[in-house]
């Protein structure tokens, strides 16, 4: 009987450090320097850059960005700042920015709409765009933080590969200490439904949002002559998806380095992963990560203080720590992407547990939203249609 258990085991160990290499080299090659931005300090001067920032959501995410947009190291930079005129928060806002001692120069463009969504945020950037001067125009996101020398890198890396159009994916960082030891675990769980799912690539092609875009003026020129329609809103130029059609050498890659959000452990999923649609197989994911880490410790604890003078014993022992360590190293990765608490990578199974119970819950929040966004439409539907009626 005990040699049977101990079969059993040895098994389960050896499925449990197979599955557990499988996600662990997808994630070592996705988080390898092929896409990695390397960027270095300008030698030289680009000419004038100037930095399109539509204001959306809380001003306290704003007043970041903004500011780390005015610690920027390039002196030839400009910030055209847009928003509601009607929003009293921007405004005040802005009125502050504008008292900044900087070197960057801050215009200000308001509009006669709110900025709600991406149709609302291109027409914004299209009547920004008369207040736009230099050789190079840059997009960003309004949660977005940027290092002091992530526009100069930039620029440097544009003009040294003669590169019209580039697009930089930033990092995610937390800010309290808990959240930090978290983030890998959450993150290494995302990747391995990224893994199982195999939707990444599809979504990548249809995701033509852009956290941080780079264009030449000459380029963003050729690219918005060519896709302007008359009497349609014109979107060609604000999207990488528009210079590689046209041909023109653009540039897409990791800037986590260089730029980073600020996120949440309890919208983890949300922010790091917008794109992604959950279900009832991707919890079985989550769940079957917890057992392959507890047969992991599990077979490790058993190894060492059985007995493991016999072949099975010692196959247990050394299939959980490959396990073990395979996990210690992902989440070595994942800390250092993500400028976590990468000394915590011994102990990862500490994590590991309330992650997957956050995961879990983070998605049962989403799929209740996503369902009830179609009863909430077709209810304002079915008001509009009788309203109409009555009237």
């Amino acid at each position: 009987m005990a040699g049977f258990f101990q079969f059993a085991l040895l098994l389960i160990c050896w499925l449990a450090a197979l599955a557990t290499l499988l996600v662990f080299l997808e994630s070592w090659f996705a988080l390898s320097n092929r896409q990695r931005f390397g960027g270095r300090r300008a030698a030289g001067s680009y000419g004038v850059v100037t930095v399109f920032l539509p204001l959306q959501g809380s001003v306290g995410k704003l007043d970041r960005t903004i500011r780390s947009v005015l610690g920027q190291t390039y002196a030839f930079t400009r910030l055209v700042i847009v928003y509601y005129e009607d929003d009293l928060r921007h405004v005040n806002l802005s009125r502050e920015i504008r008292g900044v001692d900087s070197h960057v120069g801050v215009r200000v463009v308001t509009t006669s709409f709110p900025i709600e969504n991406e149709a609302d945020r291109t027409r914004a950037l299209e009547q920004a765009q008369a207040e736009a001067s230099g050789t190079w125009w840059a997009v960003l996101r309004p949660d977005v933080i940027l290092d002091p020398q992530a526009v100069e890198s930039a620029l440097e890396f544009a003009e040294s590969n003669e590169v019209t159009a580039m697009v930089l994916r930033p990092g995610v960082r937390c800010t309290s200490f808990f959240e930090r030891l978290l983030a890998p675990s959450m993150e290494y769980l995302l990747q391995m439904m990224r893994v199982v799912d195999n939707r990444r690539e599809r979504l990548k092609k249809m995701n033509f949002d852009s956290a941080f875009m780079l264009m030449s003026r000459e380029a963003f020129g050729v690219v918005n002559r060519i896709n302007r329609m008359p009497g349609i809103l014109n979107e060609a130029g604000w999207t990488i998806w528009s210079y590689q059609m046209e041909g023109l050498r653009t540039y897409e890659g990791d800037g986590s380095r260089w730029m980073w959000r600020e996120s949440s452990i309890r919208r983890w999923s949300s922010e790091t992963d917008a794109e992604r649609r959950y279900g009832v197989r991707s919890a079985g994911f989550v769940v079957a990560s917890v057992l392959v880490a507890t047969i992991s410790i599990f077979g490790l604890g058993y190894g060492v203080t059985g007995n493991v003078d016999n072949f099975s014993g010692a196959s247990i022992l050394a299939f959980s720590a490959v396990s073990y360590a395979l996990m210690a190293i992902s989440y070595f990765l994942y800390a250092r992407r993500l400028r976590a608490s990468v000394w915590f990578a011994p102990l990862w199974f500490l994590s590991h547990l309330p992650a997957s119970v956050l995961t879990i819950l983070e998605m049962r929040r989403r799929i209740r939203d996503s369902r009830s966004q179609p009863a909430d439409s077709a209810s304002s539907d079915s008001s509009t249609f009788h309203s109409s009626h009555r009237g």
